[in-house]
């Protein structure tokens, strides 16, 4: 299997139960993480701080891996991430890429996806505004 097809399936392995404590099979100590929504982290504790905050703000999410294809130096993965906050379900498309070291661990993800409609589906739920309110408040510094 190739470090970038070993990679997905780890990927894919994680989404189906996700967990701050499982990231370290995929992400590097120096790990850079970019997202919409989220604050861009350089470093694997301060990325599970960050995964932490999203599973208390969406504590059921999922995601499910659509397809991949390697790249000079990692992976593209397609995928769907399913949740709910408050009882108002989200589902969103999500490409990531992702750099790989040699020793399979991920060195920078940039997560591409449009956060437009989650913004406007929770603010069309009011019972979502105290958990989102938090989520970002924490990033405030």
């Amino acid at each position: 299997m190739s470090d970038a097809a070993d990679f997905v399936a780890r990927f894919a392995d994680f989404w189906r139960a996700p967990a701050p404590e499982r990231l370290d099979a995929l992400l590097a100590p120096n790990v850079r993480l970019v997202a919409p929504l989220t604050p861009t982290t350089e470093d694997l504790a301060a990325g599970k701080r960050a995964f932490a905050s999203l599973l208390r703000l969406a504590p059921d999410l999922t995601a499910e891996v659509h397809g991949w294809g390697p790249t000079p130096d990692g992976v593209l993965i397609d995928f769907t991430l399913d949740g709910s906050v408050r009882d108002v379900p989200l589902r969103w498309p999500a490409i990531d890429r992702i750099a790989l070291r040699p020793d399979g661990l991920a060195s920078e993800r940039i997560s591409y996806f449009d956060s437009a409609p989650l913004v406007l589906k929770a603010l069309r739920h009011p019972r979502t505004w105290p958990a989102f309110l938090r989520s970002q408040t924490r990033h405030v510094g």
